[in-house]
Formats: C-alpha cells, sequence, structure tokens
C-alpha cells in the first residue's frame, strides 16, 4: 500500500466505517488476504452477523446468543461514537426487551409456557389462564396487558427476587425507553444529546452504561475496551498504517 492507501484506509477505520474501508481495501494491488477476511467479518458485525467473527476466534463470548447481544452492545455503542444520537435511541427496544426476557427466564425457567409466540412480527401474547393455573403465587398474582412487552416483563421483573439495583435499572430503562418512544415516532426535527437530556434527564453515556451493565448481570460478556478499536489497532500495527 502506498502512503495515501494507508491514510485513507486509517480514516475508514477510525470512522468504523468498515463496508466502505472492505470495499476500498480490495482495490489495492497485492492486499494481503488476510487483511481483507479480518475487514470483512468487521463488515459484518456492523451488519449484526457474528459468523465470521466466530469463525476467526475474535468473539467476547463463545456462546452465540450472548454474542449476538454483545455485537448489538457493540453497534450501539458505535452509534453513540458517532454521534449517532436518534439512531442510538430507535435501536435500544429490542435489547432492553432481550434483555428484561432474560432476567425473567433465569428465574422462571419455563416463562415460554405462559406466552404464545406468534412466530411473525406481531408481538407476542400472554396466556392468561396458564397464568392463572400456574404453580407459582407470583404468575397466578401476574395480570399483564396482553401483549408480551418490555413493560410486562419490567413490571414481572420487579416482583422477582432480584437485588434492588437490578430493580432500579430495570426502571430506569423502562422510563427511558417510555419518554423517547413517543417523541421519536412523530419526530421531524434534529435530535442531539442535548434533546436526549431534555427529554430523558439521562445522558447517552448513562444510558449505554445502565444497558452494559444490565447485559453483564445477564450473563454477557463485554469488553471494557472498545472491541472495534481493539480490532482497529492491531490492523494499523501489524500493517503499519501510521
Amino acid at each position: 500500500m502506498n502512503t495515501i492507501e494507508k491514510q485513507t484506509l486509517l480514516l475508514l477505520l477510525n470512522l468504523y466505517e468498515y463496508d466502505a474501508a472492505f470495499h476500498f481495501a480490495s482495490e489495492i494491488a497485492q492486499i494481503p488476504d488476510e487483511l481483507m477476511t479480518v475487514l470483512e467479518m468487521l463488515r459484518e458485525r456492523r451488519e449484526l452477523h457474528t459468523g465470521p467473527a466466530f469463525q476467526l476466534g475474535l468473539v467476547m463470548n463463545q456462546d452465540r446468543e450472548d454474542e449476538q447481544l454483545a455485537n448489538y452492545l457493540l453497534d450501539l455503542e458505535t452509534k453513540l461514537k458517532k454521534a449517532q444520537i436518534i439512531d442510538f435511541v430507535r435501536a435500544v427496544s429490542p435489547l432492553i426487551y432481550r434483555l428484561f426476557m432474560r432476567l425473567v427466564t433465569a428465574k422462571i425457567p419455563n416463562i415460554m409456557d405462559y406466552i404464545h409466540d406468534t412466530k411473525d412480527d406481531r408481538y407476542d401474547t400472554w396466556l392468561r389462564d396458564e397464568l392463572m393455573g400456574s404453580d407459582l403465587k407470583i404468575l397466578r398474582h401476574f395480570k399483564p396487558e396482553r401483549n408480551v412487552t418490555s413493560n410486562s416483563l419490567a413490571n414481572l421483573i420487579l416482583q422477582l427476587d432480584y437485588p434492588e439495583d437490578t430493580k432500579k435499572q430495570v426502571v430506569s430503562l423502562r422510563k427511558l425507553e417510555r419518554s423517547v418512544r413517543n417523541p421519536l415516532s412523530h419526530l421531524i426535527k434534529p435530535f442531539d444529546e442535548k434533546e436526549l437530556r431534555r427529554t430523558t434527564n439521562f445522558s447517552s453515556e448513562k444510558f449505554m452504561n445502565t444497558l452494559i451493565d444490565l447485559s453483564r448481570k445477564t450473563g454477557v460478556q463485554y469488553d471494557s475496551e472498545f472491541y472495534f478499536d481493539k480490532v482497529n489497532a492491531q490492523i494499523i500495527q501489524k500493517y503499519g498504517l501510521k
């Protein structure tokens, strides 16, 4: 690689623009196959695909479901580093739902016996008769809304045997999701860090840290050192991009 090619590739790596980096590198003569393989893995991670990372052994978790959640955290943190606040906020709901479901499942392993899985993009629903007939008192007394949502899962978690700090995090995330969901549904103006603070009284950093901490409590391993920065540093050193 000549100097301009190295500088361009370095810039794209630092911007976490791995799709552009992959396509740019593919046009460079005699680019090492190993570098292309790593760039493709990084590009796939930005698309929420973890398969190539497992093939290369560049994962944070050996369990694929755990790694998928870690990768979702990675994508959210990347959005924050790129100051894409509105994209970050719009993307948190699926992760919050998954984390709440993991917390419930950890205490009630057969919780899916009480849920009708629609197997499509519609909401799953609670099976009220099964709840009322449960051997568990907590489920017999549980009166959720019809749909299985992060809100109903949060209400159930608050009745389970979890430390108060975990419950406070659940409540905080539920409030954050509620407070930004309605404004964003019809928002046609910029949504930045200042607007996030005004709407939620939370900074994006605190929002992200709460998601990471709660994820770790459910068993997800998430590196303290930002994964993309770590892999970027390895690429930069190995291929002399500086």
